[in-house]
């Protein structure tokens, strides 16, 4: 949307989906990443490469272990929407909003990263919204095929194919990757297969359509099967080598089929009105085999021990060892509007959402034999528990814009509903069902003056989600947002800074990336009462040519001060104390990004920087996660406008990266990965 108009919501009918668009994003509010110049120059599919440059997300990398990237936003990390075309890509935000997904970046054409200023997602997206766009159905279709392969002996394939007509238009694209590691210390190799899928079809105005009308249908399927693990290695042995894995693990793994159906029709109205309706389903299937005992005992800083003990020195009779098996079900039905109305230089935005969303929730343990050669051999599983979460949302948003010359006015409202329900289906102690009912009002206020190069903005904001059916308190997250903005902007050079103050009331933590788990805390949503958070955002790029040679620059830095105010314990964390910082989160991030474009050349660099972290929980007595740096490095070649090879390195420098240090072990990214790829487009 244009700079001139300023954003109030108010979300009106929605459960666990955002309404929110395009249309609302500014460059004050929203970080915009184009992912097809990122993907042209990278061809990778990692989801970190991106999420690292938009500045408000604090970033926990993908692990050699197979354990996905995953993010929070300023120190929130529920709370936090993941929306794919306007609706939201985890299958169960509500019923589990534990479960964080991320779609396959090749098949995105753009990532915004709002923090506060999308008002119509409601509950499930008031601390932060990352909202990625797929591939377009293009008016000149870009059709090609890439093949790469690794040093790791890994490959995958990605082909895009579409046509577009005046009266609709349809693209096709699949990704496959097969890889494998032989990181288990004894000698037996990990394996990883991701197919994903993307269709769309969409088709214009028909004949004596009073308004240009777009229907536009969309299908996704994703499919990963792969190796999945959260022990990591003592401090001993990961300092003798950080790129291995014990042999325990080796049945650890994790399957996910992902069925996405959205259709969407957007009327273009006269005088500047549009309506846009979303129906959306999916479903989610996910199976997960993981280590959590070993002699009888829970996986803790003892156990650890020895595990890695047995690995050197197995004895005869070997050592039973026991994995927590769970087989899951989530799905989600809705159905929302957004009725953008445009009154002269103001600008109002209605927007209503149903949804509801359910997760089956099915655990069970397996009982295996760790043998002296150091290979496994499982007996039957036997089911532990079993229960139903179900959620459904009501959301209501207006956003208004009042724009007088430079000075925008905003002013938003949102009000939310939700109901939660648990179903016991299988007892087990400490699991109990619940029913109960939340809402509130979420208000945004903010004041916007455009000076030409230069932008200011202040708002204030309050937050709220409901709680998930696992909080034992029933207590919503709830915090209150300031913000001051500036941003220049000029022909080739452009500033922004950002200073924010969240004062959190009630804090949601759950058995995500950032505090790994196995055990009966998977159930469990804790409250951490009383977190203020500080920080500082600083995006900075500049455009240098000289004669035929294109130089871009960027830099996102984040500053981020996050502390206990009160004493507290809660289920996942344990208890925290006063004045300590919250633990996952490093102070400092920061990603630079440069690149030459000469002729048919191209070549590419990205430096991410975090400081250091205290990712330790329950006791752990390891030692802080020291600062890091990770350089990639991409090199292109384009023969003409069909024919292209490529480079990357990522890892340049082979740093050992700490992704989590935890009583169940220190786990690293990749080490330093080569890449060669040839893409054709026809």
């Amino acid at each position: 949307m244009s700079t001139h108009y300023f954003t109030v919501s108010l979300c009106a009918i929605s459960v666990s989906l955002a309404c929110s668009s395009n249309i609302l994003a500014d460059d004050l509010h929203s970080q915009l990443l184009e992912l097809n110049e990122l993907n042209s120059a990278f061809h990778s599919s990692a989801s970190s490469l991106a999420l690292e440059q938009l500045t408000p997300l604090t970033v926990l990398p993908a692990d050699l272990s197979g354990n996905p990237a995953n993010i929070s936003m300023r120190s929130a990390s529920q709370g936090v929407a993941i929306l794919q075309d306007r609706v939201y890509f985890s299958p169960a935000p509500y019923a589990a909003p534990q479960l964080q997904l991320l779609p396959n970046l090749l098949q995105q054409q753009n990532v915004t990263a709002t923090p506060m200023a999308n008002m119509a997602v409601g509950g499930q997206g008031a601390f932060g919204v990352v909202s990625y766009q797929t591939l377009a159905v293009a008016e000149k279709s870009a059709n090609k095929a890439t093949l790469e392969g690794n040093t790791d002996s890994d490959y995958s394939v990605d082909v895009n194919w579409g046509v577009k007509t005046k009266d609709y238009g349809m693209i096709l694209a699949v990704n496959y990757n097969d890889g494998g590691s032989d990181y288990l210390l004894n000698g037996q190799d990990t394996e990883r297969q991701t197919t994903d899928i993307l269709f769309k079809i969409n088709a214009s105005s028909l004949l004596g359509a009073r308004s240009p009308q777009i229907t536009e249908f969309t299908y996704q399927f994703l499919d990963d099967d792969s190796y999945r693990s959260l022990l990591g290695l003592t401090q001993a042995d990961w300092l003798q080598d950080p790129m291995s894995v014990y042999s325990v693990t080796a049945a650890d793994k994790h399957q996910g089929r992902h069925h996405k159906y959205q259709l969407s029709h957007q009327v273009a109205l006269a005088g500047g009105h549009k309506v846009i309706t979303d129906f959306y389903y999916q479903s989610y299937s996910q199976q997960l085999n993981q280590l959590n005992q070993f002699d009888g005992q829970k996986i803790d800083i003892q156990s650890l021990t020895a595990i890695a003990a047995f690995e050197r020195q197995p004895t005869a009779n070997g050592v039973a060892v026991a994995s927590l098996q769970q087989d899951n079900d989530y799905n989600s039905f809705g159905m929302q509007t957004e009725s953008v109305n445009q009154y002269g230089a103001h600008q109002i935005i209605y927007s209503a959402r149903y949804h509801t969303d359910k997760a089956e929730m099915h655990f069970g343990s397996q009982q295996s034999l760790w043998q002296q050669d150091l290979s496994l051999i499982g007996d039957a599983s036997n089911a532990l528990l079993a229960y139903t979460d179900d959620a459904t949302a009501f959301t209501s948003a207006i956003d208004s814009l009042f724009n007088w010359e430079g000075l925008q006015f905003k002013l938003a409202l949102a009000y939310e509903q939700v109901d939660v329900a648990r179903k016991v289906d299988i007892a087990y102690a400490g699991l109990d069902a619940v029913d109960f009912s939340d809402s509130d009002w979420m208000p945004q206020l903010g004041v916007l003056y455009d000076a030409g190069n230069w932008l200011l903005s202040t708002d204030i904001r309050r937050s709220w989600t409901a709680a998930s059916a696992g909080n034992l308190d029933q207590e919503a997250q709830v915090s209150l947002h300031y913000q001051v903005s500036a941003q220049y902007t000029s022909n080739r050079f452009n500033a922004g800074v950002k200073t924010y103050i969240q004062d959190f009331d009630n804090l949601h933590v759950s058995c995500d990336a950032y505090a790994s788990c196995a055990d009966s805390r998977l159930w469990v949503q804790g409250n951490v009462t009383d977190v203020l958070t500080k920080g500082v955002e600083l995006d900075l790029g500049y455009q240098w040519d000289v004669g035929s040679v294109q130089l871009p620059l960027a830099l996102n830095y984040h500053y981020l001060n996050a502390e206990y105010q009160t004493d507290s314990c809660n289920e996942i964390q344990g208890c925290v104390v006063a004045g300590d910082r919250v633990a996952w989160l490093p102070e400092q991030q920061l990603q630079l990004s440069a690149g030459m474009k000469y002729g048919e050349y191209a070549l590419n660099a990205n430096v991410f920087y975090q400081s250091e972290r205290e990712m330790g929980q329950f006791g752990a007595q390891l030692q802080p996660v020291a600062a890091q740096w990770r350089v990639d490095l991409a090199a292109n070649y384009h023969f003409d406008r069909h024919n292209e090879i490529y480079f990357r390195i990522e890892n340049l420098f082979d740093e050992t990266l700490v992704t989590t240090a935890a009583n169940s072990g220190i786990r690293s990214e990749n080490g330093r990965i080569s890449y060669l790829g040839y893409q054709l487009r026809f």
